[in-house]
């Protein structure tokens, strides 16, 4: 019966936390609906949605999860230069990938908008999924979960969970693009949640998820046809130079083929080889 009680009060507290996400979201759309300006419609409607996301995911956490804002990894605390430089080098590495190992000629596919699709991806998929994915997924749901259900369970299912939530981006799939899209999905959410056991905090994986979103999916850079599960819009496209879904990721693009997905595990157990180190030295100070 106790078992049953904290299944139901995670399947509670996942609702919560994508309703805290969703709200958000709708937040975001009701204020570029105030504003003309391109730039303005991008910039401050981004971070209104990241100021309310992280307002309701406070007040959920403390009044009914009684979490603190460190625990929840609000909290700012010393970044750590090297999981900043393993942020930036793994898409440096996929683009270069695709740009000169395969290799795609890189073209400007929309002369004259350098600067609207930076701020794009800087704004609107950079900095603001980065903190507000990363607040619900890796600060709300994993802190629970890690609290009453135990750390390998926190880990998996809000990684499957993560990956799950991507299926509605794609227009269509068969059983290989959704295969590829759960692996990837959870390869990468497993991923940021290393980043958030290794700082005790959501920024470095947020920053990593920004950086992330704003070279591989934010529109100044794309590769393939397809990113992020939709029509590549981007400033420049590398296209692939191939139809092997492993390396197209399917109807979901690049970030579910396989060049990524071995870097989300590479960076994954560089980080959890980290994490293994602080806790021996840790113990060896006991």
């Amino acid at each position: 019966m106790q078992t049953v009680k904290v299944i139901g009060k995670n399947i509670g507290v996942i609702m919560l936390s994508i309703l805290v996400l969703i709200i958000g979201a709708i937040a975001e759309s009701l204020v570029q609906e105030c504003f003309s300006g391109q730039y303005l419609r991008l910039v401050i409607p981004a971070f209104v949605r990241i100021a309310i996301t992280i307002v309701l995911a406070y007040f959920v956490s403390s009044k009914l999860l009684k979490m603190s804002a460190e625990e929840l990894g609000l909290k700012l605390k010393k970044m750590d230069i090297k999981l900043l430089l393993i942020s930036i080098a793994l898409p440096l590495t996929v683009l270069a990938f695709y740009a000169y190992v395969l290799p795609g000629k890189a073209y400007i596919a929309k002369p004259g908008s350098f600067w609207i699709s930076l701020i794009r991806g800087i704004f609107s998929f950079g900095i603001n999924a980065g903190i507000c994915e990363e607040l619900v997924f890796r600060g709300m749901i994993f802190r629970y979960m890690q609290r009453t259900l135990g750390l390998k369970v926190a880990v998996i299912l809000p990684s499957l969970l993560f990956a799950s939530a991507h299926i509605m981006n794609m227009e269509s799939f068969n059983l290989t693009d959704l295969v590829l899209l759960i692996l990837a999905g959870s390869s990468v959410a497993a991923m940021f949640t290393l980043f958030a056991l290794k700082s005790d905090s959501i920024y470095p994986g947020a920053f990593a998820h920004a950086v992330w979103n704003t070279l591989i999916i934010g529109g100044v850079f794309g590769i393939g046809d397809t990113v992020n599960g939709m029509a590549n819009d981007s400033y420049i496209i590398i296209p692939i130079q191939s139809t092997n879904k492993l390396l197209t990721g399917g109807n979901f693009g690049v970030e579910a083929a396989l060049p990524a997905i071995i870097g989300y595990i590479i960076v994954a157990l560089i980080i959890g080889f980290l994490v293994k180190e602080e806790s021996k030295k840790c113990a060896h100070r006991i």
